[in-house]
């Protein structure tokens, strides 16, 4: 009887040993399983990570290349606009002296300097003179501009195609003017403190 019990015991041993390796090699292999699915994620992250920063890139570019495009020339400033434009060079005749440039329209050169740098305005653009007193047609690349300041007087824009085109009043040419530009592309609108330079193109 004890012989018995003894060679149960010992096929029970040797049950468990082969139970064990069996399952050791299970683990090994669910193991080998998970490093082949963490690598094949990572290099899908990867790929959709390059695939992402390349669409980010060309929108980037297309964006910059819209910038590009857009030109004053296209952009008709209405009755309203021009008017407003009129009357505030007429409110500021007192503060400024008479341009020395003949009556005439003319094609000047618009540097903007201020604000992030990410806004632009369309160069050349046409600046009327009448009278000694001018005004000039302001052609923003965002259509979010709701209004600018110019000493204190207020223009508003008119909305074509994307962009918001203005008239304001210029008291003086090759010199930066101070000027403020509302924008209503953040959350909250922002005045920004911006300088244009007009130049008479030769």
């Amino acid at each position: 009887m004890k012989k018995k019990y003894g060679v149960a015991v010992a096929i029970a041993a040797l049950a468990a040993v082969l139970a064990a390796g069996c399952g050791a090699k299970k683990a090994e292999s669910a193991a080998s399983a998970a490093e082949s699915t963490a690598a094949a994620m990572s290099s899908a992250g990867e790929s959709a990570a390059s695939d992402a920063a390349s669409k980010g890139e060309s929108a980037a570019s297309e964006g910059e290349k819209k910038l590009a495009d857009f030109k004053a020339e296209d952009f008709k400033a209405g009755d309203d606009i021009t008017a407003q434009a009129e009357a505030a060079a007429q409110m500021l005749a007192e503060k400024h002296e008479k341009l020395t440039v003949a009556d005439g329209t003319y094609q000047v050169n618009v540097t903007l300097s201020g604000g992030s740098g990410r806004a632009k305005i369309a160069s050349p653009t046409e600046l009327t003179v009448k009278d000694g007193r001018a005004t000039a047609k302001i052609v923003w690349s965002s259509d979010k501009y709701d209004y600018m300041e110019v000493e204190g007087i207020r223009f508003t824009p008119e909305i074509q195609n994307g962009h918001s085109v203005f008239m304001v009043s210029v008291t003086e040419l090759d010199k930066p003017l101070a000027m403020v530009g509302d924008t209503t592309a953040m959350s909250t609108p922002h005045a920004i403190d911006y300088q244009l330079t007009f130049e008479l193109q030769k």
